[in-house]
């Protein structure tokens, strides 16, 4: 190769070379490059940020659930207990034939908590759950058909335990008042509602489930509650006049 052959070559090498670095460093690309990448990092831990707070919630409902559906479950349990100590005066001679009806009227909070006691059995009889809607709809129903009316309201009095649910707290009494002579465990879990008529009442204490009962509802519902039931109440009125409870 000659010499001047070299130097053109040389030449041409150097032109193309910084051709290619003047489109890598070029002011004007350079600076829109940079905002565009500036822009995306802004956008992408914006959206990593909103994710994470999504998540956060999410996982504090799914506690929350879990904890709520833990307490139900174990009232489920309970009230199967109940129903162990408790003695209906149409019970007297046991009729395995006969399921135990438990009725559930309002917001129902137990989910599928009972889907685990299916199989079980309260002192030789099978467990049926029955779900009322809130109260409000028995009172809807009067407009319409007062046949229909009584209907539900005797389906409610063929329960043999009703868990009345706090959504009803305002119309807690008017639902006693329906089944209190009919053989009926009134259950709920609400303050005020051995006062209300109620018979066994479920109380939160240090994070445990506990328990009070009302004597004299279960004496005029015609339900004898055995001392082994009594004896691990939280409280129990035994009085109405005067309402003094032992602990």
């Amino acid at each position: 190769m000659r010499h001047g052959d070299s130097g053109i070559h040389f030449w041409n090498f150097c032109r193309q070379s910084f051709r290619s670095l003047g489109d890598i460093i070029e002011p004007g690309e350079a600076l829109k490059k940079l905002k565009s990448a500036r822009m995306k990092i802004k956008v992408y831990i914006f959206v990593v940020l909103v994710l994470t707070v999504v998540m956060v919630s999410r996982a504090a409902e799914s506690q929350t659930d879990s904890a709520e559906g833990q307490e139900y479950q174990i009232k489920a349990a309970f009230l199967c207990n109940f129903a162990r100590f408790v003695d209906w005066p149409k019970k007297k001679v046991e009729d395995v034939t006969e399921p135990m009806i438990f009725g559930i009227i309002g917001k129902d909070p137990f989910g599928d908590a009972f889907a685990s006691l299916k199989d079980k059995q309260v002192r030789g009889s099978s467990i049926v759950i029955k779900r009322f809607g809130g109260f409000d709809e028995f009172k809807e129903s009067v407009g319409k058909s007062k046949t229909e009316l009584g209907l539900k309201i005797e389906a409610l009095r063929r329960c043999d335990l009703l868990f009345i649910c706090t959504s009803e707290k305002k119309r807690v009494g008017e639902i006693i008042s329906l089944v209190e002579n009919y053989d009926v465990l009134t259950v709920g879990d609400m303050k005020g509602f051995l006062e209300a008529g109620g018979i066994i009442n479920f109380l939160a204490e240090a994070e445990k489930v506990r328990f009070e009962i009302n004597i004299v509802a279960a004496e005029r519902a015609k339900l004898k509650i055995r001392s082994k039931l009594l004896r691990l109440a939280r409280r129990v009125i035994e009085e109405e006049s005067s309402g003094e409870a032992k602990s």
